[in-house]
């Protein structure tokens, strides 16, 4: 019989992989009763890793899984949200791009014949725009952080505190229109809050299961917010309360 090991790895790894599970067909999956399913989602909810539902589970949004994890969810939603985002870009800009899997959906749609600065502590984005001929590219170094492959600390910061850019692509955790732009970790807040303090225009491009939710940092407030690009149609009803925050929906 399968262990209570197993199956918790067997749940998790599904669950990244389709973000809402539903308990009858985990027991048929798993070949237990659904009393044992429903104990096994108890545990693990209680320890943080998913959210307990009548009749299954879904993803929480503020799991920190690492960056190959989130590169293999939402991959159309974030291939459209990159194509609406480029929109923003002309030559001769200097942009910002922080670390993320949505953010490297944007550096890799950019077109070759686009001029840019571009500046980033992200290894992934760094590597995608490198061998494009029209992007002059500046990177941050620092301490490495392996989950989401980019770098950290005050080496990383300084080197955004000397530039201003037109344009800052920001990864989103979470995004309330209420409570702000929040995120994990302190680390990673001290640095958007400097790549929003130095540019023009801050775009918050994200999957729409990242509005309404809240994480641990306060990044910025809504309001400051100039674009908010999301999968979405711009009229859908779940972006108007960021629109009455004087966002500009993409």
């Amino acid at each position: 019989m399968i262990s209570k090991e197993e199956r918790h790895d067997f749940i998790l790894v599904k669950i990244k992989k389709e973000r809402k599970l539903v308990m009858t067909e985990l027991a048929a999956e798993l070949g237990v009763s659904e009393h044992t399913v429903r104990r096994d989602l108890k545990e693990l909810s209680d320890a943080g890793l998913l959210r307990a539902i009548r009749g299954g589970a879904t993803l929480r949004s503020n799991l920190p899984f690492d960056i190959y994890d989130r590169n293999n969810l939402d991959v159309m939603e974030k291939q459209a949200i990159a194509e609406k985002s480029i929109t923003l870009l002309k030559d001769h800009q200097v942009v910002f791009f922080d670390g993320g899997t949505t953010t490297q959906a944007i550096a890799g749609n950019i077109p070759d014949s686009l001029n840019l600065t571009v500046v980033t502590h992200s290894l992934p984005i760094a590597n995608i725009l490198a061998n494009l001929p029209n992007i002059s590219l500046i990177f941050a170094g620092g301490a490495f952080c392996k989950s989401s492959l980019t770098m950290q600390g005050q080496q990383t910061i300084s080197t955004f505190e000397e530039i201003y850019a037109d344009v800052s692509f920001i990864g989103v955790c979470s995004l309330d229109p209420y409570r702000g732009l929040t995120a994990r970790t302190r680390e990673e807040t001290a640095i958007k809050r400097v790549l929003c303090k130095n540019s023009m225009n801050i775009v918050a491009a994200t999957t729409s299961n990242k509005l309404d939710t809240l994480a641990s940092f306060l990044t910025c407030r809504a309001s400051d917010i100039s674009y908010l690009i999301t999968e979405k149609d711009p009229s859908d009803r779940i972006l108007q309360p960021y629109v009455e925050q004087g966002i500009t929906i993409l």
